[in-house]
């Protein structure tokens, strides 16, 4: 978690952009119980899955990250404006929510910025990961091939990782509470952003 806040500092450099710095928004405790119990609900849920249905769940979450990740690189950042395809969608996704369910959106997605659009995105990215790594770290712990102390260990490992991904949900989603950005340099997967070690 040090780590993180640490680079939310540094991200405040390319904060300006969104128009404030990062750490003018503080997670809620709320934020921390809903990053937490998305990994706590997954572990628990990798403790009854059958092993197939765990390499199943995660071959269909790796490949909704993945178009998200794109999304959020090839057509949000950098942009003054939303994608006319992005556009289109929100506007039929409106649509269908007055016919269907007879209210209006809690927002019109159609003019949300696109770095308010890539923060939600990033949040979902956030809670996929949590739930793929804490089913991932219980069903290894308990039936993986590499002998008992082994599968403990790197299911240990792997549920280390899950929660420092529920620390970096809980910045994403308190951001999407204040109805802010995150900050360009927080909104590319890791491996994109200069300097970074994690």
């Amino acid at each position: 978690m040090t780590k993180h806040m640490t680079e939310q500092r540094t991200g405040q450099r390319t904060g300006q952009r969104t128009g404030h710095r990062t750490e003018d928004i503080r997670p809620e405790p709320a934020h921390l119980l809903i990053g937490c119990g998305v990994v706590a609900a997954a572990a628990l849920s990798g403790i009854w899955a059958p092993v197939n249905l765990v390499l199943i769940v995660s071959l269909f979450v790796l490949l909704r990250v993945c178009w998200l990740e794109d999304n959020i690189s090839n057509d949000l950042i950098g942009r003054d404006s939303l994608p006319g395809g992005y556009v289109n969608t929100a506007i039929r996704r409106g649509n269908f929510v007055r016919q269907w369910l007879g209210r209006e959106p809690a927002e019109d997605a159609s003019k949300m910025p696109p770095h308010h659009l890539a923060t939600v995105m990033r949040a979902e990215i956030q809670v996929w990961a949590c739930m793929l790594l804490g089913i991932c770290a219980t069903a290894l712990a308990q039936a993986g091939p590499l002998g008992t102390v082994t599968n403990l260990v790197l299911g240990g490992v792997l549920f280390v990782l899950a929660l420092r991904r529920a620390d970096r949900l809980m910045v994403s989603l308190a951001h999407c509470a204040e109805g802010r950005a995150l900050p360009q340099r927080l909104l590319l997967p890791t491996h994109r952003r200069a300097g970074d070690t994690d």
